[in-house]
């Protein structure tokens, strides 16, 4: 017999993107659930809600003083609840615009093996996903002690910094800033940095030959303003890649890459030796 309510109260709540969901309804749709802290019953009921089709892509969800209001929980928690949903790529929250329902399923997790050389772009053309890169800044700066060690270069010396919002198929999912030797980089054009692997720029434009790279790995969680640009939840994890890499000429290149830690996976093999 419950089991039947729950199923007409679920026919019953089905909001297009035309409509904005009601705050009292979404309650009493919480409350009426499984028993638990209300917290995870307002994240489980949207998040079945969502996948179950009762709530489509599109729509806007409640303001969350309203919905904190009526639940009867803190706005701390019901921001805490639709964070969550956030991260597993459900909602999208923007300042100004509320939080509206993205998907009915999840984004799937893209795995990256540390087993060989690797990059964004040959992984997302592996995958069949369009990708691209959007610039957001490029600086030529003297190298200081730590990049001069780093890249072999002269203190003094220009090296540049390029930050690059790195998406595929329009998701994006890193945010990478990379240290060039200006000698270097001034063969890259905006181009280049946007829709072409920076190893194939590299060794098309100047001739060099990348050979391998180090990387250190750690975890790591998202800042506010680096939250907004790869759309996630501040807060929300994240892996923090440090590598270097060289080239038949030396050092070329040093990048920090913030990672969303939703989105991807690493994994190694580890073989035996005899």
């Amino acid at each position: 017999m419950r089991r039947e309510t729950q199923r007409s109260a679920d026919r019953a709540l089905v909001v297009d993107h035309r409509t904005p969901l009601d705050a009292r309804t979404l309650a009493a749709e919480v409350k009426a659930r499984q028993t638990g802290p209300l917290h995870s019953r307002l994240e489980s009921t949207l998040r079945g809600l969502i996948r179950d089709g009762a709530i489509a892509t599109g729509a806007i969800l409640p303001g969350e003083l309203e919905l904190a209001a009526q639940i009867g929980v803190s706005r701390h928690t019901v921001r805490h609840a639709l964070g969550v949903l956030t991260n597993e790529g459900l909602l999208r929250r923007e300042r100004g615009r509320g939080t509206t329902v993205v998907s009915s399923s999840p984004p799937p997790v893209i795995e990256r093996s540390l087993s060989t050389f690797y990059a964004f772009a040959w992984e997302a053309r592996a995958r069949g996903a369009s990708q691209r890169s959007y610039v957001l800044e490029r600086k030529v700066v003297p190298a200081d002690a730590d990049f001069a060690a780093r890249l072999e270069v002269p203190i003094g010396s220009e090296v540049e910094r390029i930050v690059r919002v790195r998406t595929a198929d329009d998701d994006p999912l890193i945010l990478e800033t990379t240290c060039l030797p200006r000698d270097l980089s001034k063969y890259m054009d905006e181009k280049s940095l946007e829709q072409e692997a920076l190893y194939d720029a590299l060794e098309r434009l100047v001739g060099l030959r990348v050979t391998h790279a180090r990387e250190a790995i750690r975890p790591t969680v998202l800042s506010r303003q680096i939250a907004r640009l790869l759309h996630a939840s501040a807060g929300a994890p994240a892996f923090l890649v440090e590598r270097t890499t060289w080239s038949d000429r030396g050092p070329i290149e040093w990048q920090e890459s913030i990672v969303r830690g939703d989105r991807y996976l690493y994994s190694v093999d580890l073989p035996r030796r005899a």
